[in-house]
């Protein structure tokens, strides 16, 4: 059975009641929107500076291809997903390059994942 619509009144009424919440704390606050074309130029200005070899990138390369390019005149759900891949990939290569300059071979799951790939997913 499809459900009936919402009416003006019973939108402003939910509306007003997440405000509430989140004014509580029980809700998050929104989220701001991302800047999706800045994200795309950024990430894919990184990607070309720090990666390019054959040995890095070769299958990946054309598989992104295939998703992403310079020229998106807007850019969906899916390429952010394809972007934020891109840039897991650009600073796990950061991370790793810096634990060899300091001697280190070794790190944790948890500093990885609060290092690199959480502050990606959470943009």
């Amino acid at each position: 059975m499809k459900q009936k619509r919402l009416t003006q009144r019973e939108k402003a009424e939910r509306a007003a009641f997440k405000k509430q919440m989140q004014e509580k704390g029980v809700f998050p606050p929104d989220k701001p929107r991302l800047n999706r074309k800045k994200f795309a130029k950024e990430v894919l200005a990184e990607f070309n500076n720090e990666f390019g070899g054959i040995e890095d990138t070769l299958y990946l390369y054309k598989a992104i291809g295939c998703m992403v390019g310079p020229s998106m005149r807007e850019v969906t759900s899916e390429e952010v997903g394809v972007l934020k891949l891109l840039k897991i990939a650009i600073e796990t290569k950061r991370f790793m390059k810096g634990l060899y300059g300091e001697g280190c071979r070794q790190y944790t799951i948890e500093e990885y994942l609060d290092k690199v790939v959480i502050p990606i997913v959470r943009l």
